[in-house]
C-alpha cells in the first residue's frame, strides 16, 4: 500500500480495551461459571493485581502526560485552597465563624490542610470511582477480567496526590514552628481504615451507578455536603463543645465516619500521640461492614454491566 505524500509511517495503535484484553487474558483464565462467587474475589484480585497496576498508570500517564507542570499540580491545588479559606475564616471571618479560639492550638493553615488533604482524597477517590465503569464500556463488554480492578484503580490513582499533600503538610507544619514524633508511625494505622472505607463505598457506588444512573448524581451531592459535615476547616471540639447543637444533632454528627478520623489525624500529628480508640471503633466497623457489602454486591451484578452499557 503507497503512502501519500508527507504521510509518516507509524504503527497502528489499538483500542485501550484490546490492550487490556491482552493483559487480562495473560494473567488468568477467568471462568464465567464463577463469576459471581462471593469467595474467590480474593484470588481473583490477586491474579489481576498486573492489569490493575496497567489501569492505575494509564490514568496517571493521562492525567499528568500533557501537563506542563506535571504532578506539581497536586500541590499547588490543595495550596491554593488552603491559603485562601485560611484568609477568609481566620481574617475576615475570624470573630464571626468564632475562630479566634483557635490561637492557642495549631496554626490554623496547618490544622486546615490536615483535614483537607485525607478529605479530597475520599471526594476525588469516590468520585472517579463511581463513574469508573461507565465511561468504560469498552472495557467491560469486550474484555471478560475481574471487573473490581477498575473502580479498585479509580481509588488507587488519587494516592499519589495524597502522598504529595503529606509532605506539604508535614512541610508547613515544621516551617511554622511544629514538630514530628514517633506518634506519626500511627498515621498509616488510621488511614487503612480510611481507604478500607473508601473502598467499599466504591464499590457500592461504581455497581449503582452502572444500574441506577441517579447514584452519580447523589455522590456528588453527599460529597459536598460532607466537605461542611466534616471537621475539615474547623476542630470537631467546637461541634462536641458547641450550645448550639442539641444532643441529637451532635450523635447524628458523629455517625460520619470521617469526623472521627479527621481528629484522629489531628491527634497524632499536633498533640503527638496515639488516636482515642473510641474515634477508630465506628469507622473501622463501618469500613468492614461497607467492604463486605460493597464486595458482595458487585460481585453478584458484575456479570449484569454489559447489559446497561
Amino acid at each position: 500500500m503507497r503512502r501519500k505524500h508527507g504521510q509518516t509511517s507509524r504503527p497502528f495503535e489499538k483500542p485501550a480495551w484490546q490492550c487490556y484484553h491482552a493483559a487480562a487474558m495473560s494473567a488468568f483464565e477467568y471462568d464465567s461459571r464463577h463469576e459471581r462467587e462471593f469467595r474467590r474475589i480474593p484470588r481473583d484480585l490477586i491474579r489481576a493485581r498486573e492489569l490493575l497496576r496497567d489501569l492505575v498508570w494509564k490514568d496517571l500517564r493521562a492525567r499528568y502526560r500533557y501537563a506542563v507542570m506535571g504532578f506539581l499540580w497536586a500541590v499547588l491545588e490543595p495550596l491554593a485552597f488552603t491559603l485562601i479559606l485560611a484568609f477568609v475564616f481566620s481574617v475576615l471571618l475570624a470573630d464571626k465563624a468564632g475562630f479566634a479560639a483557635l490561637k492557642d492550638g495549631p496554626p490554623f493553615t496547618v490544622m486546615f490542610l490536615c483535614g483537607l488533604i485525607f478529605w479530597q482524597y475520599t471526594s476525588a477517590a469516590l468520585t472517579s470511582a463511581t463513574f469508573s465503569l461507565v465511561i468504560s464500556p469498552n472495557l467491560i463488554k469486550k474484555v471478560h477480567f475481574t471487573r473490581e480492578v477498575v473502580p479498585l484503580a479509580a481509588i488507587a490513582v488519587p494516592l499519589v496526590n495524597l502522598a504529595i499533600g503529606v509532605l506539604l503538610l508535614l512541610t508547613m507544619h515544621l516551617l511554622l514552628g511544629g514538630s514530628l514524633s514517633l506518634a506519626l508511625a500511627w498515621l498509616p494505622l488510621v488511614f487503612s481504615i480510611q481507604f478500607a472505607l473508601t473502598a467499599g463505598l466504591a464499590l457500592l457506588f461504581s455497581c449503582g451507578h452502572v444500574i441506577y444512573r441517579d447514584v452519580g448524581n447523589m455522590v456528588n451531592v453527599a460529597l459536598m455536603f460532607g466537605f461542611y459535615a466534616s471537621p475539615v476547616f474547623y476542630p470537631l471540639d467546637k461541634v462536641l463543645t458547641t450550645n448550639l447543637l442539641p444532643g441529637w444533632a451532635v450523635k447524628l454528627y458523629l455517625l460520619n465516619p470521617m469526623a472521627e478520623l479527621l481528629h484522629a489525624y489531628r491527634q497524632i500529628l499536633f498533640e503527638q500521640r496515639f488516636p482515642d480508640v473510641s474515634l477508630l471503633l465506628w469507622p473501622a466497623a463501618l469500613a468492614a461492614v461497607f467492604v463486605l457489602a460493597g464486595a458482595w454486591l458487585f460481585r453478584r451484578h458484575a456479570p449484569t454491566f454489559s447489559d446497561y452499557l
